[in-house]
């Protein structure tokens, strides 16, 4: 039973560890590690049961000196390497969620891309594609490209603007069909989703440290501690009268140190 329970302890912990290697949710390493801890708690638990004598406990005193030394019964020596085997499971355990936070904290890889591709139809997050003409003046919404509604790298911003209006950025020019600019939804300073959109002066807002973009101007930053525009995504339409993506951001999105290698 120990040593069951210590290798349930290392299956944990090596879960703990794969996770963080993923850059899965704190809170699925966090469950692991502690579901680590807890089973070399119970090991502990049964080790000091079993190794417990009772209290009532007699045995026969003999003369004590050199002629009366004899060897260790077998069975005492062999418990002696069984536990020392299932403790070095625990060590091993502990050993691995000692690495957990080195591999939870180093940076990701070069980016990949997020999941828009050319042709991919604006849909919001229930799943609905976008006209170009559905949006009113100074509108806003959330989209993400069809069939990936879960890739919250993909998540883009929708604003609609008078169609015609001058936007000051060479080589993108067509990117916005009647007046519809796309923009992605991650902040580039921290990563926070972007909520806030501004009619009156075209300007998109983060609400955790108070970055502001100018819509009119590439995403530009004003002010705020963020200093990179904001990747803007460029858009065409259908034959059906659907928004669709021409491709891929072609900027990285969020924030530099997510690209960042060790």
């Amino acid at each position: 039973m120990i040593r069951a329970t210590l290798i349930l302890a290392l299956v944990f912990a090596g879960g703990a560890a794969t996770e963080a290697a993923r850059h899965a949710s704190p809170a699925i390493v966090g469950w692991l590690g502690a579901l680590t801890f807890a089973a070399l708690a119970a090991a502990c638990g049964l080790s000091a049961k079993r190794l417990h004598a009772p209290d009532d406990l007699t045995e026969p005193r003999e003369p004590h000196g050199p002629s009366h030394l004899e060897p260790l019964p077998q069975d005492v020596l062999s418990r002696r390497g069984v536990f020392g085997r299932i403790w070095g499971l625990a060590l091993g355990a502990v050993a691995i969620l000692g690495v957990v936070p080195f591999v939870a904290l180093a940076r990701r890889p070069s980016p990949s891309g997020t999941a828009w591709f050319p042709g991919a139809r604006l849909v919001t997050p229930d799943g609905k594609p976008v006209r170009v003409d559905e949006l009113d003046l100074g509108g806003v919404t959330t989209v993400f490209p069809e069939g990936h509604v879960e890739a919250p790298l993909a998540a883009t911003m929708i604003v609609k603007v008078e169609d015609g209006l001058p936007i000051a950025a060479p080589g993108r020019e067509g990117w916005t069909p009647r007046g519809n600019i796309a923009y992605s939804k991650i902040c580039t300073h921290a990563g926070c989703p972007i909520a806030i959109y501004r009619r009156a002066s075209y300007q998109l807002y983060c609400p955790c440290h108070q970055s502001v973009f100018d819509v009119l101007r590439a995403g530009k930053p004003l002010s705020g501690p963020a200093t990179r525009a904001l990747p803007q995504l460029a858009l065409d339409v259908d034959a059906h009268g659907y928004l669709i993506a021409r491709g891929d951001y072609a900027d990285h999105v969020g924030p530099d140190d997510w690209w960042s290698t060790i």
